[in-house]
């Protein structure tokens, strides 16, 4: 997570939950495969098995077996373990060693093998998109398996120093079993942070740790996890709160877990942040690289295997970057019409806008916005998204502050995923820090709202895939999906409809900025004067500003290529669809195939698109 970079430079989101924290809780390598602790051993068949109910029986063991192997994502993931026939389960952050990740390479390929012995042919749609989804998974991961330290754990974005806490804070306590598990987890953090410490000093030995200005940073923002008042930071109070709200509980008992916490996080969770802060310091000046991922050693081969992981899409970076330069001119070109034909000074130019204030604002009155609070915002695009999306299950929903002494380490936006058999109670947290104006809300809460992150989630658990495609997770897709969403919210927001695309088309325009710059960076090997050169073409001169994009980007490399490069393939799948269906397509109808087939690469999404539309008819 992040500082604000600008309002209109950087991108307003980020799912935060444990479904989608592959990174520290069955990280490969940043590949989308889940992988677990537990062994896997295939069986042998003589002639291939044909059975659904066989196949989904194997799928939920592969999905049990996955699951247990890390308590956040258990927890996150299943509100009642037992009803999902887990009556039992280890506390465990997992491990992080190259042990434990050749290990789970060799259960991998026996998952692989077993996969093989299923014919689907003539299973349901369903049977037949999940053989696929979870063949490409497992492929993935092994082509990725051989670069296990390319990858940051404490990424700046989405790394476990950061991540780990807010997930705790929001750890629901609907039993004293949970509240046991939550003060076990407490216990074993300076255990799981000390092999963080061991992957990281490994890193170092390779040459491969991270440079100096992003060390600087991560030692901030551990910082701002040790509180200089311990039983009035957020770690404590959020754990009174949650006591406060569960059944069942004497005074007794409260204070005996009050004291307990207080003790763990004495003794195990800031001594956790204190050594790594340490390690992080002794280690600083071991940066061997503080450009692009192409200056390592096959740097540029796993970028373009990160791309593909990340994005769900298998163009070439050469072809990814075409694509992203004719459609940035594309709006810019949109918006020099809008300025020839209208007074408002909406024009290429509006993609300088910075986060100071002396830049030039945006080409818009946003007081028009009838909408002021989250939650008036939220019900009006609910009721707007009605005629062209299919019909979500109820659900509640909360919208939280980020607290204060966090506010400039953590996303502007993200959104809590809810559990799979608890839907109903959904939370999404704004950044105030972030200082949105009425329209940048309105967006980021339709991207992590209606109809973005929440209404995604909610509707994908009403489709009841098998279990093991909840946490299979597809970054293009999951972002993708709420990018363009985020694009259609401009035309709901009661603005003039000038105004609303010409905002439209400059959100647009600057993220693609983003996009060019991570693979201008790591795949071409952009220097910082080099993207202060790109910028510079589109009016962006501030110093300052471009060496936090830049920064950023070398810290979290094709994390933004999730947003942009999704949007762009969703906007490639819609014209696909309306060129294919022609007369006989709609928005209602391409929304429903796209949801009903759920979080897959887009190659999968192309191959099984005409049959999903064709049954939501």
């Amino acid at each position: 997570m992040r500082k604000k970079l600008s309002s209109a430079l950087l991108l307003p989101v980020s799912v935060l939950c444990a479904l989608l924290l592959i990174l520290g809780l069955y990280r490969l390598n940043g590949s989308s495969m889940i992988i677990g602790t537990a062994s896997y051993t295939a069986t042998q068949a003589a002639e291939p098995k044909t059975s659904e109910d066989e196949f989904n029986s194997w799928l939920k063991t592969i999905f049990q077996n996955q699951i247990t192997a890390n308590t956040l994502n258990l927890h996150f993931t299943l509100a009642d373990p037992s009803a999902a026939d887990i009556p039992q389960y280890p506390v465990t952050f997992g491990e992080l060693s190259a042990q434990n990740a050749s290990s789970e390479l060799a259960s991998l390929e026996n998952i692989k093998k077993e996969l093989h012995t299923y014919d689907t042919s003539s299973m349901s749609l369903q049977a037949q998109i999940t053989y696929d989804i979870l063949e490409d998974s497992i492929a993935r991961s092994l082509d990725m398996a051989p670069y296990f330290y390319y990858d940051e754990i404490l990424s700046s974005t989405n790394g476990v120093q950061s991540e780990y806490p807010i997930l705790l804070a929001e750890y629901t306590f609907r039993s004293k079993k949970d509240i046991e598990d939550y003060l076990d987890l407490l216990s074993q953090y300076d255990t799981y942070f000390s092999q963080v410490c061991t992957f990281e000093k490994e890193k170092a030995k390779r040459g491969m740790f991270m440079n100096q200005k992003a060390a600087e940073n991560l030692i901030t923002q551990c910082r701002a996890f040790i509180p200089e008042d311990s039983e009035n930071s957020f770690w404590e109070t959020t754990f009174k709160e949650r006591l406060e709200q569960t059944v069942k509980l004497s005074a007794k008992e409260k204070k005996n877990y009050i004291k307990k916490n207080h003790e763990l996080l004495q003794e195990h969770v800031y001594p956790a942040y204190r050594r790594l802060i340490a390690v992080i310091k002794a280690l600083k000046k071991e940066n061997q690289n503080s450009q692009g991922l192409c200056y390592y050693e096959d740097g540029k081969k796993y970028y373009q295997m990160l791309v593909k992981s990340k994005t769900g899409s298998a163009r070439s970076i050469p072809e990814l970057q075409k694509m992203t330069e004719a459609q940035r001119n594309k709006n810019l070109s949109e918006l020099a019409l809008l300025a020839a034909d209208s007074s408002r000074p909406a024009s290429s130019e509006s993609v300088k806008r910075q986060n100071d204030e002396d830049q030039s604002a945006p080409a818009a009155s946003y007081s028009t916005i009838p909408y002021k609070t989250p939650e008036e915002m939220l019900e009006h695009l609910k009721t707007k998204i009605q005629s062209a999306f299919p019909k979500a299950p109820k659900a509640r929903y909360t919208v939280k502050n980020v607290n204060e002494k966090l506010q400039d380490f953590l996303s502007p936006a993200f959104y809590l995923t809810a559990p799979i058999d608890r839907f109903t109670e959904n939370c999404i947290y704004i950044n105030p820090g972030n200082n949105y104006n009425d329209i940048e809300l309105f967006t980021t809460l339709a991207h992590e709202g209606y109809p973005g992150h929440l209404y995604q989630t909610v509707y994908s658990y009403t489709v009841q895939m098998p279990p093991i495609r909840y946490i299979l997770y597809h970054g293009g897709y999951t972002e993708g999906w709420a990018t363009y969403v985020e694009m259609l919210s401009y035309d709901y927001a009661g603005l003039d409809d000038k105004t609303a695309h010409a905002l439209m088309l400059n959100q647009d325009a600057t993220l693609s900025l983003y996009a060019t710059i991570d693979m201008g960076v790591h795949y071409d090997g952009w220097s910082l004067a080099d993207t202060a050169d790109f910028l510079g073409g589109f009016g962006i001169t501030q110093t300052s500003v471009i060496s936090k994009i830049y920064q950023a980007i070398i810290e979290n490399p094709a994390n933004y290529l999730k947003y942009y490069i999704g949007y762009l393939e969703f906007l490639n799948l819609k014209e696909q669809a309306k060129s294919y269906f022609a007369n006989d397509y709609s928005e209602l109808m391409f929304h429903t195939a796209v949801l009903n087939m759920g979080s897959a690469p887009f190659y999968i999404l192309e191959k099984y698109m005409v049959k999903y539309y064709n049954a939501a008819k």
